[in-house]
Formats: structure tokens, sequence, C-alpha cells
């Protein structure tokens, strides 16, 4: 019976024996001979086993052979690349365990079924089954991956996978694969794959028996390794002449070139029947719609890339960095600019988000601004952040431009402006200070241009005119806020040199005019602002006197009030000095002159002289006590346009005299006004003249006893008594 038997030749018949055992010990019966004899060609062996260090020679006259030219060799030796060109199917190491050497020959015995006649135990069953499924459930996924599995099983791969393929397309869609059913209908790259690729331009299978060192899959052999594939086998699935995609084998060993004969044909019915189910099937069809809008899509990037290479050279000549991206904000075009403005070379950035060179604030900007311009709208320049290859950020004005918006692409035009908004930054921030200065300052300042219209107005301004800022900062011409000629008259000021020098206006007073109306006096210096040598603006800085001048006038009212309480303190201490030294010697003139009006005779020729003198003295008595009582200073006209003392006026008019006997004092009450008035006392007469005056009282009193002449009332007197000195 053909196959029935495992033929093991060569080596010694220790390694022959080693081999035998290993495969009894699996159910599998073996032979060992020292040659290959083929006494009876139709009693084939199943497998051929060459082991021992002429293996290479034994495969080779083994090949050599014309009944043996199908029959699946294994060979055990370490000489692999004489043992392939030699004829071998497949190789193994000669240590390799009975184990994997038993898994080994199991594999190759699935040889002889695919190269032998097809008989009931061979592919022809499988194939029936495989028709049945499809013919019953046609491009369903499930039927297809029941398909792939039995193909799989029936020709020794580990692992199944069918592809889809719409011509023209760059990408092939998996519709079905045994070692991950759940992924179906993902898009596989054909670059990556070239296998695919070769079998679908070729129309004829690949076969590679190691991936991982064939020449057509060197550049994505790392990809290969990493998946852990090997051996690959490759058949297009085709349908009258036009590929639909190819069917896909791999193991984890190598080897692939086992199915060649009986084993291709089979996978070759497989195909030709998967194809007549996938032409018109529901799974093309959307494939077919999704290459479409792929082709779309190619078409639209070839025109868009079209576009930037016809506006590359003036993109390259720009002094502004220049970044084109897509719909979806990936950067197709880098100008040098641009690159220099990063540091990021184009090659590194063409492809990646354009949200990955920004700020995380800013790519809700950077996307609402690329929505607005492929809806055919510029936007204003604006400020983006970018990063650098320094992980510093630089801060850019982008604009816009709608020039490729057709073909889905924007165009963004960019400077660097950091130092500039930085400076912008500290200006901003010092002329915030500035006006947070100025506002609070008590002063008023007020600026205007040289055409008159208000820039400046503060918070003092608004105090001293009563307008608010906003009622007369660019509304109100600033000579309204002046009295009459004054603004002029203050332009001539500054223009001169002659109060403070050109430009400059020293402290001068003047009056503004309230919003009411009212004139307010103020001081105030002024400035012209010059900007190059031009005249561009003035600034003037006012004093409210308001307040100023009403404290000058209680101060000169109270300076005046003093003054008077002055004069009259001075007048009234004068009052009280003439009155003290006047009131003695008029005491002693009065008293004399009583003496002698009455010792003297009644017919003396003297008495009218001394009535005289007591007459115009006593009015002198009364002078000085108007004066002792002079309290506040009063005067009346006098010959010659002059003013004299008002006695009348000045003294208190029942102010009493007070008794402090021989000195003088003086009393201050403060009056109603504040001001103080003095009551002085008047001056008795000395003793001498005092007892004098008693003396002469009892002399003329008719009444008065006589103690020493011992007369009577009514008794004349003869006696005269003198004062004593």
């Amino acid at each position: 019976m053909s196959g029935s038997f495992i033929a093991v030749v060569g080596g010694t018949p220790a390694e022959r024996d080693r081999v035998v055992a290993a495969l009894a010990d699996h159910d599998l019966a073996a032979e060992a001979h020292e040659q290959l004899h083929l006494d009876v060609v139709t009693n084939l062996p199943s497998l051929v086993i060459v082991v021992g260090d002429e293996a290479p020679e034994l495969c080779a006259a083994a090949r050599a052979a014309p009944p043996l030219a199908d029959v699946p060799i294994l060979v055990l030796t370490a000489d692999q690349d004489r043992a392939l060109a030699a004829g071998a199917t497949d190789l193994a190491m000669p240590v390799l365990t009975d184990a994997a050497l038993a898994r080994r020959v199991r594999n190759m015995q699935t040889l002889g079924r695919l190269r032998g006649p097809w008989t009931p135990g061979s592919l022809g069953p499988v194939l029936m089954k495989v028709n049945d499924i499809l013919a019953d459930q046609g491009d369903d996924v499930e039927a297809l991956i029941e398909v792939l599995e039995l193909t799989r099983e029936s020709l020794a791969f580990d692992r199944a996978s069918l592809v889809a393929h719409i011509e023209g397309s760059p990408n092939a869609f998996v519709v079905a694969a045994t070692d991950d059913p759940a992924r179906t209908q993902f898009t596989l790259a054909i670059a990556d794959y070239p296998e695919i690729a070769e079998a679908i331009r070729t129309g004829e299978p690949v076969l590679l028996d190691d991936a991982t060192t064939h020449p057509l899959t060197a550049l994505v052999a790392d990809k290969i390794l990493a998946r852990g594939v090997k051996g690959v086998a490759v058949f297009p699935v085709t349908w009258r002449g036009r590929p639909l995609g190819a069917i896909i084998l791999r193991k984890n060993t190598t080897g692939a070139r086992h199915v060649v004969g009986r084993g291709a044909e089979f996978v070759r019915l497989i195909a030709s029947l998967t194809a007549a189910h996938l032409r018109h099937g529901a799974v093309l069809e959307s494939l077919r719609d999704q290459t479409h809008r792929i082709s779309r899509l190619k078409y639209e990037a070839e025109r868009r890339l079209r576009g930037i290479e016809s506006l590359k050279e003036h993109f390259e000549a720009a002094a502004d960095g220049v970044v084109i991206v897509d719909d979806a904000g990936a950067i197709l075009f880098v100008n040098r600019a641009a690159e220099r403005i990063t540091g990021f070379a184009r090659s590194n950035l063409n492809g990646r988000p354009m949200a990955e060179l920004v700020a995380p604030a800013s790519t809700e900007v950077l996307a609402g601004v690329v929505e607005k311009v492929l809806g055919g709208g510029n936007v204003e320049p604006f400020d983006l952040e970018l990063a650098t290859t320094a992980s510093e950020h630089l801060m850019v004005s982008v604009s816009t431009s709608t020039v490729l918006a057709d073909t889905g692409a924007v165009i963004l035009t960019f400077r660097d402006v950091t130092a500039q908004r930085s400076l912008e930054s500290e200006l901003r921030a010092t002329k915030e200070f500035l006006e947070r200065l100025i506002d609070s300052t008590v002063d008023a300042i007020v600026a205007a241009d040289m055409r008159g219209t208000v820039i400046l107005f503060n918070q003092g301004a608004e105090r001293l005119y009563g307008y608010r800022a906003d009622e007369v900062i660019g509304k109100l011409p600033v000579w309204e806020l002046y009295d009459g000629g004054v603004p002029r008259q203050i332009m001539r000021m500054l223009r001169s040199t002659s109060h403070g020098g050109v430009g400059h206006l020293e402290q001068t007073r003047r009056e503004i005019r309230h919003k009411s109306g009212q004139l307010v006096p103020v001081n105030m210096t002024a400035s012209i602002i010059y900007e190059d040598g031009r005249e561009v603006a003035t600034v003037g800085i006012f004093s409210d006197l308001r307040d100023r001048i009403r404290i000058e006038q209680r101060l000169l009212q109270a300076q005046e009030k003093l003054q008077i309480t002055e004069k009259q303190a001075l007048v009234a201490e004068l009052a009280g000095a003439a009155a003290h030294e006047l009131n003695q010697p008029l005491t002693s003139i009065l008293g004399y002159a009583q003496l002698i009006q009455r010792q003297s005779p009644p017919e003396a020729l003297h008495l009218r002289a001394v009535g005289v003198i007591r007459e115009q003295a006593e009015r002198m008595a009364d002078i000085v006590k108007k004066i002792g009582r002079i309290t506040k200073y009063e005067t009346m006209p006098y010959v010659g346009g002059a003013s004299i003392l008002d006695l009348d006026r000045s003294t208190a008019g029942d102010v009493p005299l007070t008794d402090h006997g021989s000195s003088t004092s003086s009393t201050g009450d403060e009056s109603v006004d504040g001001s103080r008035t003095r009551e002085f006392s008047a001056f008795r007469p000395p003793p001498e003249m005092l007892a004098a005056l008693e003396l002469e009282e009892l002399i003329d009193d008719p009444a008065a006893p006589d103690s020493e002449n011992g007369s009577g009332p009514g008794e004349e007197k003869t006696r005269v008594v003198k004062p004593k000195r």
C-alpha cells in the first residue's frame, strides 16, 4: 500500500535506531535502512528521513530517483543550505526532541495526501465540504472563517486569513481570519505586505519557506519576525482575470513549499469558490464604497499637494513662517522660516498634528480658525503660543489665507512676536501703574492733544471740575475748561522763555470754569509734550485754592481781630496808666482848692480863680474816670482829617470803680465777640489829704461838736486847722 511506512536512511545504526524508537513511542511506524532500496516501486514510503553526515548526498540521490520525486524528505542535519539545495522538503536539527520529531513527521505525512491522487481520505472530501459551506452561507463571515479553518488544517499551517482588495487601492481589507475571528474588515496597507502585493500583481501563488530571510520581504522582515511568522503561502483570489483579494496561510516554522502539487491545486479551487461568492457580495460592495471614498480623498490630497507645489517657491522665499494644515489639523508643509522659528526640522513636522506644537490653551482657538478658513472666511491676525525644540514657548502672530481652502488646506503665516509682546506687557503694566498713580493724585491732571481734544482726565480733575472722565475725554475741547482767553494766554507763556523755559510753565494762579459755570481759583503748572521735536500734547496740573483761600481769609480775620484786641488792650493799658498817673495830682489840686475856698474870706478876690481851678480840676477828674473805664477802641473824627479816641463810646457806661488800695489793677471779662474789656480802679487821695479834708468838713459842719472849744451847734467856728503834710 502506498505510503504505508516511513523510511529512515543514512548515518550510523545507532542514529537510525534512535529515530525509529522515537517515532515508535508516538505510534509512528518506521524502518531503518543504511541505503534506500526501491525493490518494489508501487510500495513507496510515505516519508523519507535522512540522517548522518552524508545526508545532503543521500537526499540528492533520492531526488534523482523518479519514483521519489514527489515523496517528502526530512533531513536531520546542521548543513541546512546543502540539504535544501539537494531537494530536501523540510529540515530539522539532529538534536530535535522526540516529541518535536514526531510532530514534524506527522506534518510531513500530510504531503503524501497533497501529492497523491484524489482518493478517499485525501483532500477530495474537504473540498466538497468547502463547496457546501459557501453554497449554503455565501460570503458570511462565519462561513468564510470555517472555510479558512479547513484549509489551514488540511495544509498544516498555523493560521489563515482572507483579504479583499479593490483594484487600484493602496489598501487591503481583512474579511475573515482564523487566529482572531472578531477582527474583520480592518485595513492593511499593501505596501507593508509585499507578498500579498506580489500575488495580486502576478495572479500566481507566492510561497516563502522563511519570510524573515526572503528577498521579497526583506524590507518588512523586522515586522514579520515580530509577529512570529516564518513560512508563508499566498494564493490570489481572482474572478475572470480580475483580482478580488488573496488567501494567506502562515506558520511559525519554516517551510511552505510542501503545498506544491495537489496542495496548491486544492487552495486554488477553494480560492475560485470563494471568488464566486465574493464578486457581488455585500462585503466587497462595502469595500468598494470605502475604496471610492479613499480614492476621492487621495485625489483631493494629490490636488492639494499640487496646489502646495505651485506655491512652494513663494512660501520658501517668505521671511515669515508658513505652515499648511489639512482639515484634520495635520501639517502638510513647513517652509524654511518656520523651521528656523520653531527649531523643528520639516521632516519631523510633516504629518504631525499642528495641535502638538501649540500650547494646550490655544488648541481650541486653532481648531476654530481651521474650521472657519475651510469655510471660506479669513480671520483677523491672532496670537498663538508655539513650542520649540528648546522646550520654550514662542508667541507668534498668525494670519490666514483661503487660497487652498477648496482643496481642504489652510495656510497659516506667522512671525515671532515674543519680545514685542513681552515689551507690550511691560509697557501695559507701566501704563496701568502710571494711570493708577495719576488717578490717586490729589491734584487735577488734564492732558489734551494739539487740536484741543482732551485725552487724559484723572479723578482729581473730576473732583475739581465736576465732570466725569467719560464726559470730557474725546468729547469736550480743553478751552471750555478755562475762562475767556486763558488757554491762549497759557500757550503763549508755554512757548515763551520767561515763565520757566520753552515748553514749561512755572506755578501761576489762574481760574478754571466748573461744570456749574462757577470760576474756581487754582494754582497750575503746565508743559508741552514733544515727540521728535514736534508738539503733540499739553498737560496741566491744577491745585484747588478754594480751601486755601478760605483758610487765608479766616487767618486774616483772626489777625485783624488780634490786632484790634491788641490795640484795645494797649489803649486800655495806656488809659489805666494815664488814670493812675493823673488821679493823684488831680485829687491834690481839688483838695487844696477846697481848702483855699474854705479858708479864704468870702470877699477874697482869688476865690473866683480858685473856683475856676476847682471846676476845671473836677472836669479833668471826670475825664480821668472815663479814661479808667475804657474797654474798647472807638474813634471819632478830629480837626484836619485826623481821628481821636471817642471816650464816651470807648468806655463802659456804668462800670463802677473798684477800690484796690493804692495799687493799679485790672480785671478782664471776655465779651461775646471774643474780645476782652478791662476795668481800672481810681486812686484814692493820699492819707494826709484825706485828713485835711476831714478836718475841713468838720470846720464847715455847724452840727459837728468842737471838742476843743466846746462849741455847740450853731456856734461860729474861729479856729483853722492846717492839714498835715
